[in-house]
């Protein structure tokens, strides 16, 4: 190795080694103004300036810091960590961690298990010192107090619209969002629902198919096969055509606190008895048919569920050759010429089943075929001793 090869891994090997973590949610950029670039910038110019090599960026965008789940920068980072690929992780606040101090300190416990140091820029502390470790405690502890406070606070004035009659949810279809002038809100903008013509008619067009006897599939085929989308642009689903039946919204009536806790991303945890109060904005539904269309939802429940016996263990995993959508088990009944009816399954395509042939095909398969197919490939290759 020459000199000055031997003389740079000498400099690097002496310098301490630094991660730089970055993180930030598209509602904070908005309303507090700071990006993720500017964070970069702030903590790469310290480094810099105190003589740290900086090993990687991780930056996490648009997302929350409520789990390290959902955070892949994260989850990369600690990965680096238990290997030992630097000496220090800097970011510009506690809060860009974690959202919590629990999780806050248990992050920081990892750390400290491979001896690595972890250093606040904005709070100016480091875990190296017994008082930054204290502090660290402290300052995680007092911001997560204030979280909760302006989360209570932000939902208690949600349930004082909702019991207004305003509206405190994301766009739906049949309404547009438009900003109501001279709002007293500082930190969003207050909005209230107004029809959408066109919109409009394809609720109506669901309510009257689904009075006249039609189901979810039939509707949403049909809305598919005539070009209409949902309020994001895509196809209709069964899903869609069902939730535009269940919401009150379309009869003039705001429905809020469904869900009491609102870390559950998944319907689960329902509140038995939500707000529904009349709202402000123009009903699209009458209540006549509103009426109807819910007896027979209700009527419907009663209905045993499609529960299919047996494994399927190909379902999702198949893709469908036409579109790519994941394969879903079906069921149809052939009579015999005897009189005796069989019930065979299929794989069949979850477009095809969920939104109709506007999107795609059936291109079904036998459940027993495929299964007896895939699962008689995978024992030769397992017995193949070149293989193992």
């Amino acid at each position: 190795m020459s000199k000055s090869a031997q003389l740079i891994t000498t400099v690097l090997s002496s310098k301490k080694i630094v991660a730089v973590y970055c993180r930030v949610s598209t509602t904070e950029q908005a309303e507090e103004g700071y990006s993720i670039e500017e964070q970069e910038r702030l903590l790469i110019k310290y480094c810099e300036d105190n003589g740290y090599a900086v090993f990687k960026v991780y930056s996490d965008r648009g997302i929350s810091g409520k789990s390290i789940k959902a955070r892949p920068a994260m989850k990369e980072m600690l990965r680096d960590a238990d290997d030992k690929k630097f000496d220090m992780v800097i970011t510009w606040k506690i809060n860009r961690i974690a959202r919590n101090t629990l999780e806050l300190l248990q992050i920081v416990d990892l750390l400290e298990k491979n001896n690595i140091a972890f250093k606040s820029y904005s709070e100016n502390f480091e875990t190296e010192t017994p008082m930054g470790k204290f502090s660290l405690q402290m300052m995680g502890a007092v911001g997560e107090l204030e979280r909760g406070t302006i989360a209570q606070n932000v939902k208690m004035g949600m349930l004082a619209r909702a019991r207004e009659g305003r509206w405190n949810g994301n766009v739906v279809i049949g309404y547009d969002l438009k900003p109501i002038e001279n709002s007293t809100n500082k930190k969003r903008k207050d909005t209230e629902l107004v029809i959408n013509p066109k919109e409009a008619e394809v609720v109506r067009t669901i309510f009257k198919m689904y009075s006249e006897g039609n189901g979810y599939k039939a509707i949403a085929g049909y809305l598919n096969k005539y070009g209409h989308t949902t309020k994001r642009g895509n196809s209709f689903a069964v899903s869609s055509v069902k939730d535009i039946l269940n919401n009150p919204v379309y009869i003039g009536k705001i429905r809020y606190n469904v869900l009491q806790n609102w870390s559950e991303k998944r319907r689960k945890h329902k509140n038995p008895n939500p707000i529904l109060v009349d709202g402000i904005h123009e009903p699209i539904i009458e209540q006549e048919l509103w009426d109807k269309v819910q007896n027979l939802l209700e009527s419907s429940k009663g209905k045993p569920s499609r529960i299919y016996d047996g494994e399927f263990p190909l379902t999702g995993i198949l893709r469908c050759p036409e579109c790519g959508a994941g394969m879903v088990i079906m069921r149809s009944t052939r009579t015999k010429k005897d009189g005796t009816k069989r019930r065979l399954e299929y794989y069949c395509c979850g477009n095809w089943k969920n939104r109709g042939t506007a999107v795609c095909h059936s291109n079904a398969i036998r459940a027993d075929k495929a299964n007896e197919y895939v699962f008689g490939k995978l024992s030769e290759l397992l017995s193949n001793d070149k293989l193992v």
